[in-house]
């Protein structure tokens, strides 16, 4: 697994985002500061909200279905091209 970037605790992150939200700093200000990014403000707000949550649960599910279908279209073709081969060499 490849490492991105630094790993920081729940409770570093709680700390910078109550800087953000309670303290009304910037996060342009807090990036400056901590090296941190804005990623932890979203997904904090949409991991509150039971919508949000399981908006992502239902388009995580929809891409997971969309690649299934690809990958079963493209069996499906191969299937087709190894039949029409089978049946000219048993014409043959």
């Amino acid at each position: 697994m490849k490492n991105t970037g630094k790993r920081y605790n729940d409770e570093f992150k709680t700390d910078i985002i109550r800087l953000i939200r309670d303290d009304k700093r910037p996060v342009s200000s807090i990036v400056k500061d901590f090296g941190v990014i804005r990623n932890w403000l979203k997904s904090s707000k949409e991991s509150k909200d039971p919508d949000k949550v399981r908006i992502s649960e239902l388009e995580a599910e929809l891409k997971e279905t969309k690649k299934k279908l690809v990958d079963s279209e493209l069996t499906i073709d191969i299937l087709k091209k190894a039949t029409a081969i089978f049946a000219q060499n048993n014409r043959k």
